[in-house]
């Protein structure tokens, strides 16, 4: 197989030259290179920049799922409301144009919470691949075997070997420097912002889960004038999944305050440790603390998934309930909503509007800071690396493919 780092092409003449003029690296300049690889294998096995990277990543995933948790709680809320509705002819075709836009659009927010968790756990499994001992080892090697080659024969081979020691310190730093920088801009541009629509999507929520407490206090005795058999088993149904998502979104809430006093409490203690205990060594009230964050989130996305599962079997029993309150409708025996539950609808138009705001922004905050800022350091870090190494990542790639699609064909 063809060693991938042959026949690449340079950026440019002054780059070629600097990675292959064997005679630049002597006097000051050969100790200046030996005490910048040196710093560099120093810091790789410090793991200071590993560490803080996969902090951001879990303050970030645990951000995302508080999130996810309250989108969650939302779509319930509504799902309450319009339930209670579904049995009066009036209201629930006024309360039907104001919360289906609602509901879709929490829908297609959590799916883009889905994929910004996923990203961000992608991340944090990248980081922790690229900080284990395996690649630390092999920039060392590869760094020890560079300074060897300023000393050997006027470093004959010190220029190849530099290609190989920046290829290996990429793949050893790249996301982890990616993840960092990310980390930084969300500090100073987007955590607040984040933390403030959440705060506001939390206080939507709410009160949207207050009206429909509310309305289902006005309306849990309806009179029909005609009561069916199968209605009668539906509501005694519907009322059941009703009492089940309370408690699951009691659970959900009360997963979300443990977590987010874990969180608290982790953070206080990061404060108090020391920045050389904190990076060099393992304090046991941290590691403590950290594992009970973890649990605390497995708590919680099981909460949100019985929450989600109670949520589906409602729905399906409200679309029967639909249709035969639509019969009933049309043999002229509809149902009006009380005098309340009128009042309410401002209320809830106005919550709902205030919802879509919190939602539309929080999908771009979360794309932002999990997808789009990653890619863009990505992108720079490749094209500074190549500008200033003359190494195209992607012209190594495409060699390596290639080699190895030719190797497998004569195999074959």
């Amino acid at each position: 197989m063809t060693w991938p780092l042959v026949g690449i092409t340079t950026r440019t003449q002054g780059n070629e030259a600097m990675l292959s003029d064997n005679q630049t690296f002597n006097g000051r300049k050969r100790h200046f290179v030996v005490a910048a690889i040196l710093l560099i294998i120093a810091i790789s096995w410090m793991s200071i920049i590993d560490r803080k990277a996969q902090e951001y990543v879990d303050e970030s995933t645990v951000q995302a799922l508080s999130i996810f948790g309250t989108f969650r709680l939302a779509n319930a809320a509504i799902s309450v409301i319009k339930s209670v509705e579904v049995n009066v002819f009036v209201a629930s075709v006024q309360f039907g144009k104001v919360l289906d836009p609602v509901d879709d659009l929490i829908e297609d927010a959590s799916s883009v919470l889905k994929f910004a968790i996923g990203s961000l756990i992608t991340q944090k499994i990248l980081a922790e691949i690229v900080s284990t001992d395996f690649f630390k080892f092999l920039i060392t090697a590869a760094g020890l075997l560079l300074i060897a080659s300023l000393f050997f024969q006027d470093g004959k081979y010190s220029g190849f070997l530099l290609k190989t020691f920046a290829l290996v310190g990429l793949a050893r730093f790249l996301f982890v420097l990616v993840i960092f920088m990310n980390g930084l801009v969300d500090q100073a541009f987007v955590a607040d912002k984040t933390a403030a629509e959440h705060r506001n999507l939390e206080g939507s929520s709410e009160s949207i889960a207050s009206v429909g407490q509310q309305a289902r206090m006005n309306s849990s005795d309806p009179q029909y004038a005609i009561v069916k058999e199968r209605i009668d088993e539906l509501e005694l149904l519907r009322e059941d999944y009703l009492e089940k998502i309370d408690q699951a979104r009691a659970n959900v809430t009360e997963a979300q305050n443990e977590l987010d006093e874990s969180e608290s409490e982790l953070s206080t203690i990061k404060q108090e440790i020391g920045l050389t205990e904190r990076y060099f060594s393992n304090n046991e009230e941290y590691e403590k603390y950290k594992a009970e964050v973890d649990l605390r989130e497995d708590k919680l996305s099981e909460a949100l998934a019985l929450l989600d599962k109670h949520v589906e079997e409602l729905e399906g029993v409200e679309d029967v309930l639909q249709e035969l309150n639509d019969e009933l409708a049309g043999d002229g025996s509809g149902f009006i909503a009380s005098a309340k539950e009128m009042m309410d609808f401002g209320r809830i138009k106005q919550q709902a509007e205030q919802l879509i705001d919190s939602s539309l922004n929080l999908m771009a905050l979360l794309t932002l800071k999990a997808i789009i800022i990653p890619i863009m350091f990505l992108v720079i870090l490749l094209k500074g690396f190549r500008y200033i190494w003359g190494v195209d990542v992607r012209a190594v790639a495409a060699q390596q493919w290639s080699d190895v699609k030719q190797e497998l064909n004569r195999k074959e």
